[in-house]
Order: C-alpha cells, then sequence, then structure tokens
C-alpha cells in the first residue's frame, strides 16, 4: 500500500474512533510498527493527527488548520508568481468565487484595474477586496473562524448555492494522484466544491509544498477543476493524472 493510501486511511480511522494504538493499525494496514511509526511521524508534521504514548490522535479542526497569520508567511514568493499567472483569468466586469486563502488573497492587490463582482467568505479578503480594488464585494454570512479569518457552516453554504459565476479560485491544503485536492478542514472543503460547481471556469491556486500532502476532507478530483496554477513543473505523474480527468497544470517561469 502506498504511503499517501496509509495516511489517507489512518485519516479515516481516527474520524470514527479518535484515537488509535500503532499495534492496531499495524495490524490493519499490513506493514511493521516501524513504518506505522514513519508515517505518523509524517502526518504529524502534515498537521492532520497527534502522535500520543503507542499511538495517534485526530487533531481537533482548529489545531489542523493553521492561522492566517502564519500562511500569510509561508512561500510567499511562490504564491506571488502563481497570482500572476490567476490574473490572466480575470476580465472587466467578470464575476469570481474567492475563496478565504492567503493564496487566493494574494491576487487582490493585482485587481486595482479590473471592475469585476466577488463573491467570498474570507473576512481578510473581503476587507482588502474593499481596500485596494473596484470590486463589487458579496460577503457571506455564517460562524465566524477566527483561525482561518472565515465564516463557515450550513447558512453559507446555502447563501453559496444561490450564486452563479464567471470564475471560482480556490487554493487547498494538499494535493495527491490518488485523491486530487485535499482539505484540512471539512467545512472549508464543503464550501469549495459549492464554489466549484457554480463556477463557468474552476482554478485551483497550489504552491510547490503542497503536492504529495494528504489531508482528511477531499474537496474534489482533477476533474472537480479545469486549471491547476502552480510555481514548478509538479512532475509528469501529476501532469498525466491531471490531463486525463480533463485539467491543465500550467507553472510559472524560474
Amino acid at each position: 500500500m502506498l504511503m499517501e493510501m496509509r495516511h489517507q486511511q489512518i485519516l479515516s480511522l481516527l474520524e470514527r474512533k479518535k484515537s488509535i494504538t500503532v499495534k492496531e493499525l499495524s495490524t490493519i494496514l499490513f506493514v511493521s510498527p516501524a513504518t506505522v511509526r514513519r508515517d505518523l511521524a509524517v502526518m504529524e508534521k502534515m498537521g492532520t493527527i497527534k502522535r500520543s504514548h503507542g499511538g495517534a490522535v485526530l487533531m481537533e479542526s482548529n489545531d489542523s488548520e493553521t492561522s492566517l497569520l502564519v500562511r500569510e508567511q509561508e512561500n510567499i514568493q511562490k504564491k506571488r508568481r502563481i497570482a500572476k499567472l490567476a490574473l490572466d483569468f480575470f476580465h472587466p466586469d467578470c464575476s469570481v468565487f474567492m475563496d478565504s486563502s492567503s493564496t487566493v488573497g494574494t491576487v487582490i492587490p493585482l485587481l486595482k484595474a479590473i471592475p469585476c463582482s466577488v463573491v467570498t467568505n474570507g473576512l481578510k479578503n473581503a476587507m482588502l477586496l474593499s481596500q485596494q480594488t473596484p470590486a463589487k464585494i458579496y460577503m457571506m454570512g455564517g460562524m465566524v473562524n477566527s483561525q482561518s479569518n472565515s465564516v463557515t457552516g450550513a447558512d453559507t453554504v446555502q447563501q453559496l448555492e444561490r450564486m452563479n459565476t464567471d470564475l471560482a479560485l480556490i487554493s487547498c491544503s494538499g494535493v495527491t494522484l490518488q485523491n486530487g485536492v485535499m482539505d484540512a478542514s471539512c467545512e472549508q472543503s464543503a464550501l469549495k466544491r459549492v464554489m466549484l460547481h457554480h463556477a463557468k471556469v474552476r482554478v485551483l491556486l497550489c504552491d510547490s509544498s503542497k503536492f504529495s500532502l494528504s489531508y482528511l476532507c477531499r474537496t474534489c478530483g482533477f476533474d472537480g477543476i479545469d486549471y491547476l496554477l502552480t510555481d514548478t513543473d509538479p512532475g509528469e505523474a501529476y501532469r498525466e493524472a491531471a490531463s486525463h480527468q480533463g485539467c491543465e497544470i500550467l507553472w510559472t517561469a524560474p
């Protein structure tokens, strides 16, 4: 069994049981305890689980969503290059879904001369849009999540379902060959699925550090997006997997 598949199965087990031992995982996954421990060490670094004495527990959602302040500092130069690629998908008077991610937020300073309508669940992204662009902003309501500076929940989903746009811009926590687009937060993942479903053109912004990272929630496969924008060639396996499902991967010049 591939490492990514093991990680996904471990997350599924923890979602049901909340905690599990190395011995149990070794039996279920048909691998050695040493392999399980290595997997758990990797997953803890990814922020999806916490190792405990003799096993692991599932991270609480507030812990698994990295704070916005931290994310804004991560790979900022990569994100800025990706943002320039995303600008090509805008045109005057277009309508756009934008998620609450810091990656999508890096596109906002580039929109100063582009009048458009933006639908978002991101509190900070809405504020930046109002300060830096001529955009009409539709801020969704819902439960405020201070960790991600966003609103989420059933009310937010219902509001998004009544909207339709020319373009959806989203980011993610990770991308894998087997499962496609992954997120640490199931609530954010659900909102992104609605955005993608109600947009004519669907664009994922994903810097290279997120490839091969598996998380709890699957947002969509490569067939759920039209374009994946990143900062470097992710390799033949990803290009072929995406192309087979109708997704084009574009990357920036070095």
